[in-house]
């Protein structure tokens, strides 16, 4: 790891260390809205308490068993932050920007995605926070965040489009 990736990295485990939950706070800290590397999304996760897991136990982004974060959009990282502050929900993140996911304008590979597992808390939040709008076509209910953001359950993690 270069010498400059550490000192970003540690700054942003300070950061998040400092600010404990202020998913605002980063998003409006970082200046670029370009697509992140995944060394800097997994640092930024792994310094706001937020576990990520794979089947693959990879992270390349070619790889449909590896969980990527490589490519993702700020907003997105910005936007299950202020999930897990809003829901006060243990989050584990399953998919990201890897191959194997369908495609479009706002997919997982266009960095505007990911995959959470369900749980309880999580469940229960979005169901009595998030108003219902229709069933998918793959028979998934969808629901709609206030800031626009799409919640799709399917059978074994929620689908989230972070706009």
């Amino acid at each position: 790891m270069s010498t400059r990736l550490t000192i970003i990295t540690g700054c942003a485990i300070a950061f998040f260390a400092l600010t404990a939950g202020t998913a605002h706070a980063w998003t409006h800290d970082r200046k670029s809205s370009a697509p992140m590397r995944q060394q800097e999304v997994g640092a930024l996760l792994q310094g706001a308490g937020l576990r990520w897991i794979s089947s693959g136990h990879c992270t390349r982004r070619t790889n449909p068993h590896c969980t990527s974060f490589d490519g993702l959009r700020p907003s997105t990282l910005g936007g299950v932050l202020r999930l897990r502050d809003d829901s006060r929900c243990g989050l584990v993140i399953s998919g990201g920007t890897e191959r194997g996911h369908a495609g479009g304008q706002f997919s997982h590979r266009a960095g505007y995605k990911l995959d959470i597992l369900p749980n309880r808390c999580l469940n229960r939040f979005v169901r009595h926070h998030y108003r219902r709008i229709h069933t998918r076509g793959d028979g998934s209910p969808l629901y709609r965040a206030p800031e626009r953001s799409l919640f799709a359950r399917e059978r074994s993690h929620w689908d989230v489009t972070f706009m």
